[in-house]
């Protein structure tokens, strides 16, 4: 039984309750059928030496820890128990033996039990603290009072070493064990606080690319703003999903659109593109921020082009419609709660209109897309196409081929 105590963990205790209070009770469930054998050997130990006095506080003690491991265990209230038995006790309890045996037998050593061991109470850390000096003065009291009194008993060389030994046992060995409980406690809070870190980071940067997300670590209250001289813009929305997922249960919605969603940030690692955003069934990525990286305009080619091949391996009856446009914008950081990283101007206003004044399957680019390309894309001419807000746009179907 002992045993299976002893391997206990914290998730052992009563549900719901706080991680101070479980280390206090198991502690408890241990120590105080700890405190009855300790009381009983004692007993046997005074008893041999007709002390009847200690025999009678003894028997006293065990009753004592016995309601108190019943308190614990029925109704959950370490504080009490706790304050009667370890601290009240064990005070009493050592001061009647220092005046019986004087301070050479050691028993005034027990009186450091209660100065750690209050530390373990779920309260106020400032109580703790206050109740442990307390404590502290207590044990010298009790100490002077072995000094200066005469002991009530004496005894002989034998029973010097056998009480010493038996106290200074007893007492390290609880000092011990509470260091490891606290040492196992603190363990235990540093893995996890290392776990939950972790998985912060992974989280802020999957929100977040690695380059923002380390300058809002340096510099947590600073504004992220900065001037792209030049990115690529890739725009993508599912044809007809919203008539689509009429017909659909949420489930089916939800799995549809991670599949594809998911197919697509697989290729924006693949050409190194930097994901903004998903809003309902549309997709933006960009390349060029938030670091200038070489050819961003081929690597949102690319992408594009990869996307029209993924998604007909997906399904026959899904199709993307895709815009392309490249130059300058601004991107940052907004929000304080739920950071976002987005990016703004004209030129992820143009590549926008590009995709929804597209067709299905096929991927419309500007001007200074088809400039950047020319020779190693082959390009299909669409004519001028009237864009709203922007007036007649010329544009170009990209093809692969050169």
């Amino acid at each position: 039984m002992m045993a299976r105590k002893m391997t206990m963990t914290f998730d052992d205790a009563p549900a719901g309750e706080s991680r101070a209070f479980s280390r206090v009770y198991l502690l408890s469930i241990i120590a105080y059928p700890a405190a009855v054998v300790h009381h009983l050997i004692a007993l046997l130990m005074f008893w041999s030496l007709g002390a009847f006095e200690l025999v009678a506080f003894n028997v006293f003690s065990i009753a004592i820890y016995l309601a108190c491991f019943l308190v614990v265990r029925r109704y959950r209230n370490v504080i009490l128990p706790f304050l009667v038995g370890p601290v009240a006790e064990v005070v009493a309890h050592a001061l009647l033996a220092t005046l019986a045996f004087g301070l050479s037998s050691g028993w005034f050593l027990w009186v450091l039990v209660p100065t750690v061991i209050v530390s373990f109470l779920p309260i106020w850390f400032g109580y703790r603290i206050a109740a442990s000096v307390l404590l502290c003065v207590v044990f010298a009291l009790v100490a002077l009072i072995g000094l200066f009194f005469e002991p009530w008993y004496q005894i002989s060389s034998v029973w010097q070493v056998v009480f010493v030994a038996f106290n200074t046992l007893g007492c390290a060995s609880l000092v011990a064990t509470l260091f490891a409980i606290n040492t196992r406690a603190a363990t235990n809070a540093e893995l996890a606080l290392e776990a939950e870190h972790a998985r912060s980071e992974a989280l802020l940067y999957n929100l977040l690319p690695e380059e923002i997300a380390a300058r809002l670590k340096q510099e947590p209250d600073k504004t992220i703003a900065d001037s792209l001289p030049k990115v690529a813009i890739l725009f993508a929305d599912i044809v007809d999903f919203t008539p689509r997922s009429g017909r659909m249960s949420p489930e089916e919605i939800v799995g549809f659109l991670n599949r594809v969603f998911t197919a697509f940030d697989e290729l924006a690692e693949k050409h190194g593109l930097e994901k903004i955003k998903t809003i309902g069934d549309a997709y933006m990525v960009a390349a060029g921020m938030p670091n200038p990286s070489p050819n961003p305009v081929h690597r949102v080619a690319e992408m594009a082009l990869d996307m029209l091949e993924v998604t007909r391996t997906l399904s026959d009856e899904v199709d993307v419609r895709i815009g392309l446009h490249a130059g300058p914008a601004v991107a940052g950081v907004i929000g304080n709660t739920k950071l976002f990283y987005d990016v703004w101007g004209e030129t992820v206003n143009t590549a926008s209109r590009m995709e929804s004044h597209g067709e299905p399957g096929r991927i419309q680019v500007t001007g200074a897309v088809k400039a950047e390309l020319e020779g190693n894309y082959r390009f299909v001419p669409r004519g001028t196409v009237q864009v709203k807000g922007m007036g007649p746009v010329e544009t170009w179907w990209l093809t692969k081929g050169g």
